[in-house]
Formats: structure tokens, C-alpha cells, sequence
């Protein structure tokens, strides 16, 4: 649907930064589209691994906000 749409660009928020959010912004950047993180509309389950999950996040090529 958004390619259909011609979208190339995401902005991501939700919950469990640590899990769900990681995997979605890393499928995300693995598919091409240039991926926003909004970290003040996300927040992690583990505090400790939150941290790790922004930093790979970062490394795939997201851009935190």
C-alpha cells in the first residue's frame, strides 16, 4: 500500500521501542524507505535495552529524533 502511494519516507512511534518498534524500523529501512524515529512517541519495556535498540537502529540508517 505504501508504494502504491508513492511513499518514501516513514515517521515511526509506538510502543516497545526495545521490540516492536526496533523490528519495524529496521524491516522499514531494509525496504528502502527512509525511516523516522520519534523517540518522545515511543517508550521500551527495558530501560537498559532501549538504549541498545536505538543505537542499532541508528546504525541500520534511522534517523532518531
Amino acid at each position: 500500500m505504501l508504494r502504491t502511494n508513492q511513499v518514501d519516507e516513514i515517521y515511526i512511534v509506538s510502543l516497545a521501542t526495545d521490540y516492536c518498534v526496533k523490528y519495524t524500523v529496521l524491516e522499514a529501512i531494509s525496504l528502502g524507505y527512509k525511516t523516522h524515529l520519534i523517540t518522545e512517541g515511543c517508550k521500551g519495556i527495558n530501560l537498559n535495552d532501549v538504549e541498545k535498540a536505538i543505537c542499532e537502529m541508528r546504525k541500520a540508517g534511522a534517523i532518531i529524533q
